[in-house]
């Protein structure tokens, strides 16, 4: 008969930790995610939420299959087996659901500066002019870097210069031009900045729920138990 208290069939050090941790909230967030982060977006907020209950019921049904003296061994082990799938299953669906939500936050990003940075035909000479002032400019070292930083930071014309032009032609290093970009993306389409940075976050936490999983049916059950269950003989 197994032993462990309350916690798990699966007689393990390491078992029972982790399903103690998914009793406690602030254990569980570096697992699942902090739906708090995303109270502005009810489908990531709703889909981090349902598996954090989800998790906590779990394990605390758990706990109770754990004491339950009527049955056998291997049906323990069967019954914990239908909880960890069905944990198992919400933590997949959100994590189909933060992955999702990633993908159509870049999209939009990429939607917003497709059309926040095109350049008017109408004022290609005053981009070649500004592109010609940025060349000089870059030539005058810190003191050229802060006024190309200042002309791209206030003039939309300099900022869609910078932004449709190719390092090479703006006479500036690569990595310069690249931040230069980024304070522009920055300053003219912050929206778009936030959506890339939100995405980053969804796949960082989507990440984790494969381990999330494997410790979920590590941590609730045996398959060598399970397999036991074929010896049983029906009267």
């Amino acid at each position: 008969m197994n032993t462990t208290p309350g916690f798990t069939p699966v007689q393990t050090a390491k078992a029972v930790e982790f399903c103690q941790q998914l009793r406690l909230p602030t254990q569980r967030l570096p697992m699942l995610g902090d739906p708090a982060s995303f109270e502005n977006d009810n489908v990531v907020y709703n889909a981090i939420k349902e598996v954090h209950t989800t998790a906590e019921s779990s394990a605390e049904l758990l706990g109770r299959i754990s004491q339950d003296l009527t049955v056998t061994e291997p049906v323990r082990h069967e019954k914990a087996a239908k909880v960890a799938n069905k944990l198992a299953a919400t933590a997949e669906a959100t994590q189909r659901t933060l992955e999702a939500r990633a993908k159509e936050l870049v999209s939009s990003s990429g939607e917003i500066m497709g059309t926040r940075f095109v350049a008017d035909p109408a004022r290609n000479a005053i981009y070649t002019r500004a592109l010609d002032w940025i060349a000089r400019e870059a030539k005058n070292g810190d003191g050229g870097y802060t006024n190309i930083r200042e002309a791209i930071l206030d003039d939309p014309d300099f900022a869609l210069t910078m932004y449709n032009h190719s390092w090479r032609l703006l006479g500036l290093p690569e990595d310069v031009v690249l931040d230069f970009k980024e304070k522009i993306v920055a300053k003219f389409a912050p929206e778009s900045l936030e959506y890339i940075e939100t995405s980053v976050k969804l796949n960082r936490i989507a990440k984790r729920y494969p381990g999330f999983i494997a410790n979920v049916h590590a941590s609730f059950y045996s398959p060598i138990e399970i397999a036991k269950l074929q010896t049983r003989v029906e009267v």
